[in-house]
């Protein structure tokens, strides 16, 4: 954690005061469900949206809680008065009990930005079989994630990028998928919203493409489907905006072409992302 304070419950504490035991099985066994907000120059991008998808994701959990997105967007606001701090990614975490509403936690962490030049190059990443647990909600019960990502990283990888039982890419373990099909009519794809976790920059992203006028589809993706190199991908994140996968790792390493079409898509996000941060 970086910054003096925290939240619980919407107040403000030290930071040091976070602390678990390790007999509370509410934490050991992941029942809670987790968001992360960009702060960048001072400002928190899409509070509101995270706060929602955070309420969504409790109740598909079955967490009782009694959460408020006013009066948590206000809270989060005096987070970011007394620390202090202009850039850094802010976590959300929500735990919950089962004789007793959910408790809620706020706290800063560095922000994580993809490697220099990744924007245009693009990333590399681990193809890996596997699948989320409750697709749908922001759990924290992330050790599938944690073992794929950790094995990405062991290989430079920016993120693993899970394949289901039917041999189709769905998400990343921190990161949603978007596609282009190089022999087809431009249509901007996106797996199923189904098969993966609906993250708020794949939200804005689609939003920002259909403002627009361009063309979109919810389509499976298939590993396979890689391999002749006629497809695009590009990855979306709070952290790591729209970025193009260069290469994917599949047993062997599998270069992705990184067309200028994938530029066009990142600025038609980026001015959409503008816009909102001048209120437009």
């Amino acid at each position: 954690m970086i910054g003096p304070k925290a939240l619980r419950n919407g107040a403000l504490v030290d930071a040091s005061s976070l602390v678990f035991p390790l007999d509370d099985a509410d934490i050991t066994h992941g029942y809670g469900c987790y968001e992360t907000l960009a702060l960048r120059a001072g400002t928190l991008r899409l509070p509101g949206r995270h706060l929602e998808r955070l309420i969504r994701s409790a109740d598909i959990l079955g967490m009782r809680h009694g959460l408020d997105i006013s009066a948590m967007e206000s809270a989060l606001a005096a987070l970011v008065a007394a620390n202090r701090i202009a850039d850094c990614n802010l976590k959300l975490m929500l735990v919950g009990h089962a004789d007793r509403d959910a408790d809620w936690y706020a706290f800063m962490l560095p922000p994580l930005h993809p490697p220099e030049g990744a924007h245009e190059a693009g990333l590399g990443c681990l193809a890996f079989r596997g699948e989320r647990q409750f697709p749908r909600a922001k759990s924290l019960s992330l050790l599938m994630s944690t073992v794929a990502f950790r094995a990405a990283a062991s290989l430079g990888c920016w993120d693993a990028l899970l394949v289901n039982g039917r041999g189709e890419l769905t998400e990343g373990t921190r990161t949603n998928i978007f596609y282009i099909r190089l022999d087809e009519p431009l249509v901007t794809c996106t797996p199923p919203a189904a098969d993966a976790l609906e993250g708020v920059t794949r939200g804005e992203v689609l939003a920002a493409l259909a403002e627009a006028g361009q063309a979109l589809a919810e389509r499976p993706l298939r590993l396979a489907e890689l391999a002749g190199g006629r497809v695009a991908l590009m990855l979306t994140s709070t952290s790591t905006g729209l970025a193009p996968v260069s290469r994917i790792m599949d047993g062997t390493w599998l270069d992705l072409p990184v067309p200028p079409r994938v530029a066009e898509l990142r600025g038609i996000y980026e001015r959409h992302l503008s816009r909102y941060a001048s209120g437009r």
